[in-house]
């Protein structure tokens, strides 16, 4: 241990008073060499000390001298290069994910940057879907992916989605986007304002304003499909709704509603054909030439090679109206044939022609002839036949 005491004697003029010139000067030297000794560990601790300081005062801009040191961020934060990621969602199904780097965003943050990420999503039943994109991240904490910049999702059913922006959440089993997105297969061409997948009840709902156009060659004839809140399509029952001032249109026939639900089938040629259609809220049915309205409707088909090809006749409810160029007739039910024009109304029945009005139980009305007349109802009331094809039209 080092004697405080003798140090101070080292370093005392008055002791070396004792000794001659040469034997001072040599003792001078001595004393030097043992300094040096005892300082230099002191200057090495001081330096080391001094090397811990300098990175704390460039941190507060203190010091002009630029060390250079790795930052804490770039020795925690994950990075993997060509990885996998597998995720199971809450049916157990596997989702696989790649990636060509994985990079943590920030340390301990459990969200992950992915680049060039590809994924394959199973769904309920034998059918996959394989998507890309860009750029990905995925939070481990809620599992939700989200895929952005030019995402494209492929079907194994020969569709093909395309849209800026997709969510996976696995917990849900949920794929879903807020941007427009477009989506082309052999059933035909989409477009909608945002869309979202629910993989264990096969429902793709696309939002917003949408438009759909079948495949000739898959439906028979073109169906051209609008609507304004959303279409939905259940893909295990084969069928569609289209919700908010929604339209279908199939050659000369055009039908208009709150909401249209169409239920397709495959005939024995392999083409699919509407089996069931139905209208609610505010429809109308036009031929091009006439008009039928009612608050609900429900479609009928002639049975032809196995198959629903033709519509045989359309039933409606509440507050049924035929309206052609000859006059108008409402009712609270009908049912309407589209090959003949025929009518059949039942229930407080008003027939309007040429500013007169007539009432009864029953009526019958030719759209194609402008024929109309009362018929005997449930109350057995008869009212006569208007029949003035000679008289102007009051329009």
């Amino acid at each position: 241990m080092l004697d405080l005491k003798q140090l101070d004697n080292i370093f005392n003029a008055d002791s070396l008073k004792q000794y001659n010139a040469d034997e001072a000067a040599l003792l001078r030297q001595r004393k030097k060499i043992r300094l040096i000794k005892i300082m230099f560990p002191a200057v090495a601790a001081a330096l080391v000390g001094l090397l811990a300081v300098i990175p704390s005062l460039q941190d507060r801009n203190e010091f002009s001298i630029k060390i250079s040191k790795p930052l804490r961020n770039e020795i925690e934060k994950l990075h993997v290069e060509n990885s996998v990621l597998y995720v199971t969602d809450k049916s157990n199904r596997v989702n696989t994910f790649t990636a060509e780097n994985i990079d943590e965003t920030s340390p301990g943050s459990q969200l992950v940057k992915l680049q060039n990420p590809r994924g394959k999503m199973p769904t309920s039943d034998e059918h996959w879907i394989d998507i890309e994109a860009p750029t990905g991240f995925y939070d481990q904490n809620t599992k939700v992916f989200s895929l952005v910049d030019t995402v494209v999702a492929k079907y194994s059913d020969n569709m093909t989605a395309r849209t800026e922006e997709m969510y996976y959440d696995s917990n849900e089993s949920r794929a879903f986007g807020n941007k427009p997105i477009i989506a082309d297969g052999k059933f035909g061409h989409i477009n909608a304002e945002a869309f979202e997948y629910l993989t264990d009840k096969e429902l793709l709902r696309f939002k917003g304003k949408t438009n759909i156009v079948t495949d000739a060659t898959q439906f028979g004839s073109k169906i051209d499909i609008n609507a304004d809140k959303k279409v939905e399509l259940y893909r295990s029952q084969q069928k569609l709704v289209a919700t908010g001032n929604a339209v279908m249109t199939k050659a000369e026939l055009k039908v208009n509603g709150d909401v249209l639900t169409a239920v397709f089938a495959k005939d024995k040629n392999g083409k699919n054909t509407i089996s069931d259609f139905y209208g609610d809220g505010n429809v109308v049915v036009d031929n091009g030439k006439n008009k039928v309205f009612a608050d609900h409707l429900k479609t009928f088909f002639k049975k032809s090679g196995g198959a629903n090809s033709a519509i045989d006749r359309i039933e409606m409810t509440g507050n049924v109206k035929t309206k052609n160029a000859e006059g108008e007739v409402y009712a609270q039910k009908g049912v309407y044939y589209p090959d003949s024009g025929e009518v059949k109304l039942f229930d407080d029945v008003v027939i309007v022609k040429d500013g007169n009005h007539m009432r009864g139980d029953a009526a019958e009305t030719n759209l194609n002839t402008g024929v109309s007349k009362m018929g005997a109802g449930s109350k057995g009331r008869i009212s006569g036949v208007i029949y003035e094809d000679g008289l102007k039209v009051n329009k």
